[in-house]
């Protein structure tokens, strides 16, 4: 058993401020009408009033007010099973963890650029379930499609470069692991399904166009997100506490440069039927994201069981109104007593 609304019961300590006014007030009432009638008459008065008639009206409204108050603090007891059915999006974000994601065109850096983003688009979903893809030279799944949406807020955020062991950036990979993922996890339609991809853009193996028409032969739609600048950046290595300790270099000991590659990037979208978005004064505008979103169709994207508590208000409120009804109606005066009788002054 269990109640929606406890504080209700605080109500519950009037009843004997209103007894006691009750009583004060009876007392108060007869000794007036004592100083007024005299005992003799005013007993001659108030023959035709039942003592144990207001005694009993008395007991009505008190216990209609009891069971008021109990309604008010609907009552709930006995389950029910309800099915619940979850409308929305299922969506996967592909996070690039290359190294060339700490570049600092983009501040802080391309990544945690990338990551504030992603949150803003978290923020903004209702009712869409969302999966996070890590990826450089190897996708991996960081969170499975959820709805839970701070879980996934709390996964993105322990994303960092070198989390996936194999280095380099595979576009293709992230493509293919994100429809992976989509194929197991995801029980909508694929006009319900999306890939959101956040990179620099700067393939380094695999075939991403063909992923995009793997993807685009199962009508899913890939936006991209490209993080950084075109003019491009070198890339700094930090030591934990940010200080900078050197530049990423190649095998032959030359300091690599990052570019955002848009070219790649819009012909993904282009054959996915999906849109290519880039960073425009360190911040991109995730609300053209957001607005498609909104106009995409919705499957049913999650069903469970879940049992509630009856509500059961309306059980008490019934009783509290039989007995105020019943304190309402209830005579207070005997039946067929006369009060007095007169004799007209000759």
């Amino acid at each position: 058993m269990g109640f929606n609304n406890p504080t209700a019961f605080w109500f519950l300590f009037f009843v004997p401020v209103i007894l006691i006014f009750i009583g004060l007030t009876g007392f108060i009432v007869k000794r007036d009408r004592e100083r007024f009638a005299g005992s003799e008459l005013f007993s001659a008065l108030s023959r035709s009033i039942s003592r144990p008639k207001r005694i009993a009206k008395t007991v009505l409204f008190i216990i209609g007010l009891l069971f008021l108050v109990l309604a008010m603090t609907e009552p709930r007891f006995g389950t029910k099973t309800e099915i619940v059915r979850r409308m929305g999006v299922d969506i996967v974000i592909a996070l690039d963890t290359s190294y060339s994601m700490l570049a600092e065109d983009v501040k802080p850096n391309r990544l945690r650029q990338a990551k504030y983003e992603i949150m803003r688009l978290i923020d903004n979903l209702q009712g869409d379930r969302i999966a996070v893809v890590a990826f450089s030279g190897k996708s991996f799944v960081q969170c499975p499609l959820t709805t839970d949406y701070g879980a996934a807020k709390t996964l993105l955020e322990t994303i960092g470069t070198g989390i996936i062991p194999v280095p380099g950036t595979n576009l293709g990979e992230a493509l293919n692991g994100s429809m992976r993922l989509l194929e197991k996890g995801s029980v909508a339609g694929s006009e319900s399904q999306l890939i959101i991809l956040f990179t620099d853009g700067e393939n380094l193996e695999g075939d991403p166009v063909k992923a995009a028409k793997v993807a685009a032969s199962r009508n899913i739609r890939v936006h991209t997100v490209g993080i950084g600048t075109i003019t491009g950046e070198i890339i700094p290595i930090r030591n934990d506490e940010g200080e900078l300790e050197d530049y990423k270099k190649d095998k032959n000991g030359n300091v690599v440069k990052t570019s955002l590659d848009e070219a790649t990037l819009s012909d993904i979208a282009r054959i996915t039927g999906g849109s290519y978005l880039r960073t425009l004064n360190g911040e991109v505008d995730i609300d053209t994201i957001i607005d498609q979103l909104g106009s995409m169709h919705k499957s049913d994207i999650h069903e469970r069981k879940i049992s509630r508590l009856k509500e059961r208000y309306q059980i008490p409120l019934g009783i509290a109104l039989l007995f105020l009804l019943a304190w309402i109606l209830l005579p207070e005066r005997r039946k067929g007593v006369t009060v007095y009788s007169y004799r007209e002054a000759g």
